[in-house]
């Protein structure tokens, strides 16, 4: 496997993306943006609260932002009149919301159940009453699933070259440098993204085996316990939803594998909580990973809501989707930009859609290009 060149400029471009972020608020957009775009409020969606360790890559990707920002968000929201809700109470206020103005809202969501979420976030949030709602990764907290990018990573920094077979492919990358470890994680990682469970579950017990990591008890130092859920959930100001049994694509799943994960992963959610699980979050969230029959299951399965990683504010018509609701992803990478103003502003969403309808244009114009010439076959 050769050695991947797609990281090659990650600074570079995280440099000009903050550059733009700072310009973007500079000119006054986001204030422009907000009267069209900032909708009624969001749901903000966050993973890890942490200073990531240096061989961290995917928090230190942007999955996480540091306790010092968790607050300030939260303050900066708080100071600007924001009422924070569980997805419960949301849900309930946008059913009942036609033809009546609502306040500004924002919702707190934490995917997969990190541990910080209980050690970190949960601190903060009590301190401020402020609700959050966490989707749990049942096999994760269960400690039935390996957290298989705690164990890649922990393979990846303790050696100098990282090796498995990967559907008959013997795939070996250097990994001296922190930047070539960095780059083996990403790699290898995005393989495990579109990998179904069973493969997942066999490369991990290979990586054990060659490298000694025990996947399972990393999943204890990484993920919830039971004795904190039940702590976070008798507080009153924490909500549980299910996040998948394994973290699988379901998109890329058959119908029995696809409808399991998340009927499953509802009712392990349900005997750790000991209460019925109502909210549900895509795994992944992308146009790959849910679709109508995605959405069909959440709803034959009786969810309330269920969330994807679309990004935009909420707006009073999406109560008419309940069950694929856009998201505002808080990238810990542009912590230190104004990040947050261009999410709630609606500026950021904006700009993405519409950057993807124009990569859609150009996308289609190549093949339209490339198809042979039909005149004169009539």
């Amino acid at each position: 496997m050769k050695e991947p060149s797609l990281v090659r400029n990650l600074y570079s471009k995280e440099n000009l993306t903050r550059t733009l972020f700072r310009s973007l608020s500079a000119g006054g957009l986001p204030w422009l943006m907000a009267r069209r775009n900032a909708g009624i409020g969001g749901i903000l969606s966050l993973h890890r609260i942490c200073h990531p360790k240096p061989y961290e890559f995917a928090s230190q990707e942007g999955l996480s932002i540091t306790p010092e920002n968790f607050r300030r968000i939260l303050q900066t929201l708080i100071g600007r009149g924001y009422q924070f809700l569980s997805m419960s109470a949301f849900a309930d206020r946008l059913r009942n919301s036609e033809g009546a103005p609502l306040e500004r809202f924002m919702c707190l969501t934490f995917d997969d159940g990190f541990v910080d979420n209980y050690t970190e976030a949960f601190p903060i949030c009590r301190e401020l009453g402020v609700p959050m709602t966490v989707y749990l990764v049942s096999g994760f907290v269960r400690r039935e699933f390996p957290v298989w990018s705690a164990g890649l990573e922990a393979a990846i920094a303790a050696n100098d070259t990282v090796e498995f077979t990967w559907e008959g492919e013997e795939l070996r990358l250097n990994a001296r440098t922190m930047q070539q470890k960095r780059d083996a994680y990403f790699a290898f990682a995005s393989r495990f993204v579109t990998a179904p469970p069973d493969r997942i579950r066999q490369i991990c017990t290979e990586l054990g085996v060659r490298y000694g990591i025990d996947f399972m008890a990393l999943g204890c130092a990484y993920m919830l316990t039971p004795t904190m859920i039940a702590e976070m959930q008798a507080s009153g100001l924490v909500e549980f939803g299910a996040h998948g049994v394994s973290h699988a694509s379901l998109g890329r799943l058959d119908n029995n594998d696809a409808r399991w994960e998340i009927a499953q992963a509802k009712r392990d959610c349900e005997a750790l909580v000991g209460t019925e699980i109502r909210h549900f979050a895509y795994p992944y969230g992308d146009r790959e990973s849910v679709g109508e029959r995605e959405v069909g299951f959440c709803r034959e399965l009786g969810f309330c809501t269920a969330v994807t990683t679309e990004s935009n504010t909420i707006f009073a018509s999406d109560r008419h989707r309940l069950l694929a609701l856009p998201r505002l992803t808080y990238n810990g990478k542009y912590q230190n930009t104004p990040l947050l103003e261009l999410l709630l502003s609606g500026t950021l969403p904006w700009l993405r859609r519409r950057l993807s309808r124009q990569m859609n244009v150009i996308d289609r114009l190549k093949t339209e290009s490339a198809e042979p010439n039909q005149v004169g076959n009539a």
